[in-house]
Parts: structure tokens; C-alpha cells; sequence
């Protein structure tokens, strides 16, 4: 019998100390994990280009006024650099508030941000011969192309941010799609004249020379280790 009432004095004691210091640490690892997501958020947020950032902090001004505008344009260097964690009131402006009024085009900005910051990218490496690239790195291309268009963002997410399942984001997000695709191409073309001028290059090393380029996509990168012509090539 004593040793039953012992177990039930220890039981008793052990769950007391869980419900006093483990679950309040848990909510508040919970909280900050939460604070965390929000502060990356903004900092994702403020990332805008000068136009769209210009925009954002003006239709901020209309919406809450002179002195929380104010105080936005002096901190916002300091949300975007970590040293200033914005609190739940600035993050609920931000990305909860602020796109109800904001226009197609302002979304679209922010649309292209969150995904450049959420979607997974590809970092690949490809060796490629002055004579043979187009026909290489092409296919290449074309699948992180189609990759891009498929991505989603993280469904957190948009559980979070509600406003990017609107019919207005779809369209958005759509429109993104193209102009990504056409900025993928389109870098993908320039690189004929590149590649003219790191073939004379190359020609000056007597087949010992490698250059190395970088071409930036949307959603991936890809390291170009360029050699001179191929042997079918010579």
C-alpha cells in the first residue's frame, strides 16, 4: 500500500512539474517560432524594388497614418537587417491588412518576392564546350522552366497569408509564370554573344583554358564550367 500511495505522490509531482515548466516552454518556443516566421516575412516583404517599395510604404501611410508611416520608413532597414524584430501589429499590417487595398500590380511584386523566398530553386553545375552549348544547356533551361511554373509556395503559407488563394493572385500568379519564362529565355539568348567572346578568348590558350560563368534564373542557378571547342567540333 505504501509503495502504491508513493507512485501517486510521484505521478502526481512529475505532472505538476511537466504542466509548470515543460508546457509554458512549449508555448513559448511555439510563440517565438511564430515571431521568427513573421519577422522573416517582412524582411521577404521589404525586399521589394524601389517602385514597389515606394508604393508599399505610401498606401501604408493612407491606411494608418502619418506617424505609423513614419515610423515604418525609419525601421524598416532595421527589419530587413534583423537587428529590430517587427511585432505581431507590424507583420498584421503588413501582410494581412495592406493586401485587401493593394493594387494587381503592388501584389504582383509581392507575389514574385514570396515565391523567389519560399519556392525551392536548383543549383546546377554543367561543363559545356564554346561549339556545343545552345544544344547542352537548353534542355537544361527548359526544365527548370517548367519546374518554375510548377512550383508552389509552402502550404503554411498560404494557410497564413489567405489573400494569395484569391482569384486575383491566380491571375497573378499566371501572368508571373510568363514573365519568368520569357526573362528565362530571353537570358538564355543573350548568352550567344558571351559565348562569341569567351570563344576568342579560349582560342588563346591553346585548348588549356576554362572559363567559368553563372547564368541567374528565377527559380535556379546554373554554373557554366566553359571549355574551347569540341573535338567534333575542331
Amino acid at each position: 500500500m505504501e509503495y502504491v500511495l508513493l507512485a501517486i505522490v510521484v505521478a502526481g509531482f512529475l505532472a505538476y512539474v511537466y504542466k509548470k515548466f515543460t508546457i509554458p516552454d512549449l508555448i513559448a518556443r511555439k510563440r517565438l517560432s511564430r515571431a521568427a516566421q513573421n519577422a522573416e516575412l517582412i524582411k521577404v516583404l521589404l525586399d521589394l524594388e524601389d517602385e514597389p517599395l515606394d508604393n508599399l510604404f505610401k498606401l501604408y501611410k493612407q491606411q494608418f497614418g502619418n506617424n505609423a508611416a513614419r515610423y515604418a520608413r525609419h525601421t524598416y532597414r532595421k527589419w530587413k537587417a534583423g537587428e529590430v524584430r517587427p511585432n505581431r501589429q507590424t507583420f498584421n499590417r503588413f501582410l494581412l491588412y495592406l493586401p485587401q487595398v493593394m493594387s494587381f500590380d503592388l501584389k504582383c511584386e509581392v507575389l514574385r518576392e514570396l515565391r523567389e523566398a519560399y519556392c525551392a530553386k536548383d543549383n546546377y553545375e554543367l561543363t559545356v564546350h564554346t561549339d556545343d552549348w545552345r544544344e547542352t544547356l537548353t534542355p537544361l533551361v527548359q526544365s527548370i522552366i517548367t519546374k518554375a511554373n510548377d512550383a508552389e509556395l509552402p502550404q503554411k503559407l498560404l494557410k497564413r497569408l489567405r489573400w494569395l488563394a484569391g482569384d486575383d493572385m491566380q491571375i497573378a500568379r499566371e501572368l508571373l509564370a510568363r514573365s519568368q519564362t520569357r526573362q528565362s529565355l530571353d537570358a538564355l539568348s543573350m548568352l550567344g554573344e558571351e559565348f562569341s567572346n569567351i570563344e576568342r578568348l579560349l582560342d588563346n590558350t591553346n585548348g588549356s583554358g576554362k572559363v567559368t560563368h553563372v547564368l541567374s534564373l528565377p527559380l535556379g542557378t546554373i554554373t557554366l564550367k566553359i571549355k574551347g571547342r569540341s573535338d567534333n567540333g575542331r
